[in-house]
């Protein structure tokens, strides 16, 4: 049974995390399927989508526009988007996509460690932020007590 050269991991335990793994060439069904997937699984909320690229012998410059759209669908969608790379080459891969879809909220590391790193520092600042914002809009309604 041949198998595809992708492989998308959907955690059930929040926060909202998909895993795309590349593994070879994709042809336009695989670009396809993994395009309506991800849309299907990001459309409900901003969702933090994994790309894995390590698993990569080489690479089509076919590669480039596919991860271009998919970076620019999980933008719109407000998500953010970690590339995995461990090599020069698909590190260039990565800043090049991310360069193009002009996406701050993009980031690129070397592997899965710092990948999970980023994202816990990441979600923790952002929710540190969100304290801290609704504290002082409870104090300036008054609501918050005095300082």
């Amino acid at each position: 049974m041949p198998t595809t050269p992708y492989t998308i991991d959907r955690p059930d335990a929040p926060p909202p995390v998909v895993r795309v793994e590349l593994r070879g060439s994709l042809n336009d069904a695989h670009q396809e399927a993994i395009l309506a997937s991800i849309t299907g699984i990001i459309q409900d909320a901003p969702t933090t989508v994994v790309i894995g690229l390590s698993a990569l012998g080489t690479y089509d410059p076919g590669l480039r526009a596919f991860l271009l759209e998919l970076q620019r669908t999980v933008r719109g969608h407000q998500g953010r988007t970690v590339y995995v790379a461990d090599r020069p080459r698909l590190r260039g891969l990565a800043l090049w996509v991310v360069h193009m879809s002009e996406d701050p909220q993009a980031k690129i590391v070397s592997n899965m460690p710092a990948a999970l790193e980023w994202l816990r520092i990441t979600d923790e600042r952002i929710d540190s932020a969100a304290t801290r914002t609704l504290g002082g809009l409870a104090r300036l309604s008054g609501r918050g007590g005095a300082r």
